[in-house]
């Protein structure tokens, strides 16, 4: 081997191995340490984005998805991606329901709360892609807040006309297919809870 191909081709190549192998290990490193600080805080985020819709509880569950939930025989749809236990003091008080719903727009993720006597909490949109100022006015207090309070004894029905029950949902002008989305993803998650709680 002659010293100009040392020089010219391994020599080089041997630096920029070197120096893969440092800044390799200098990530891994650096990962190694914020990992658990990013894994932290985005629990503590999605404990507070669960207190939006159940401002009464003061932790969470881990959130238990659709495939164990059905093992045990309870009614899930396949809009339900996970379900929260609300507790307070250690005692439970209820649940957040995690829902993905198909809008005119695409999916609305969404959760729901729903506390021990069949109250709704909250009703929150997490991300959407409906049309502004027409689907995309599901995630306003004016829409989502016709489903606080208790469950009505009757399904919701989406109504294009001022409500004359309590389970009629005023649907949003012009974003029928969206209101009806959202509508959806509330009933199956009081569906969840009520099969949950032995209810029918």
């Amino acid at each position: 081997m002659s010293k100009g191909i040392f020089r010219e081709i391994i020599k080089p190549a041997l630096i920029l191995c070197i120096i893969c192998v440092f800044f390799s290990g200098a990530l891994a490193f650096v990962n190694g340490v914020t990992k658990p600080i990013i894994d932290e805080n985005e629990r503590i985020a999605h404990q507070e984005s669960l207190k939006n819709v159940f401002a009464d509880a003061r932790e969470f569950s881990e959130g238990v998805g659709p495939e164990e939930l059905k093992t045990k025989g309870y009614n899930v749809s396949e809009r339900i991606a996970k379900i929260y236990e609300a507790l307070k003091d250690g005692q439970p008080v209820g649940h957040v329901v995690e829902v993905s719903t198909r809008g005119y727009g695409g999916e609305i993720k969404m959760l729901v709360g729903i506390d021990n006597s069949m109250n709704i909490t909250g009703v929150v949109l997490t991300s959407h892609s409906e049309t502004p100022g027409l689907g995309a006015k599901g995630a306003e207090p004016g829409f989502r807040d016709q489903f606080l309070g208790p469950v009505p004894e009757k399904e919701f029905s989406v109504v294009k006309v001022a409500p004359r029950s309590d389970n009629e949902i005023q649907a949003i002008s012009g974003a029928t297919v969206t209101s009806r989305a959202i509508t959806n993803g509330v009933a199956d998650a009081v569906a969840l809870v009520r099969s949950m709680s032995g209810g029918n």
